[in-house]
């Protein structure tokens, strides 16, 4: 745990040496808010993300359940953490519970890149705002 922790750290540091670049270079954007589609290494979940002011809520909707987040994005960074009973899944300390640890940077192009952490392991993630379709 102690590991996660230090990476945790290690990771949010990184990301806001970087955050002032990435401020510089994407434009004003009013919320988060909406729905995305999240890519993490092979994975393609929904995401859903609600804005207000500098605080973020929203659901990840996992394959073993959906992650209620929290977190909150400020100067083009994005920072959440979410829990899922895991659906059923067992890891070796016989539990079924997921964390996820995620932060992330504000692209030039409006979608958001970052690193999740979580129990079940480390992946890079980037997300897409969906489209509506006008219909």
């Amino acid at each position: 745990m102690r590991s996660v922790l230090v990476l945790i750290l290690a990771i949010i540091a990184t990301m806001h040496d970087a955050g002032a670049s990435v401020q510089k270079a994407t434009p004003e954007v009013r919320t988060l808010s909406g729905e995305w589609t999240f890519f993490a290494e092979g994975y393609v979940m929904p995401l859903s993300l609600r804005q207000d002011g500098t605080r973020v809520t929203g659901t990840l909707e996992g394959f073993h359940g959906p992650f209620p987040l929290q977190g909150e994005f400020r100067k083009g960074l994005i920072h959440f953490a979410g829990s899922s009973d895991g659906g059923g899944i067992r890891h070796g300390d016989d539990s079924n519970d997921i964390d996820l640890f995620a932060i992330g940077t504000l692209q030039p192009d409006g979608s958001l890149k970052g690193t999740l952490v979580s129990t079940v392991g480390n992946l890079t993630w980037h997300a897409e705002r969906k489209t509506v379709s006008k219909d």
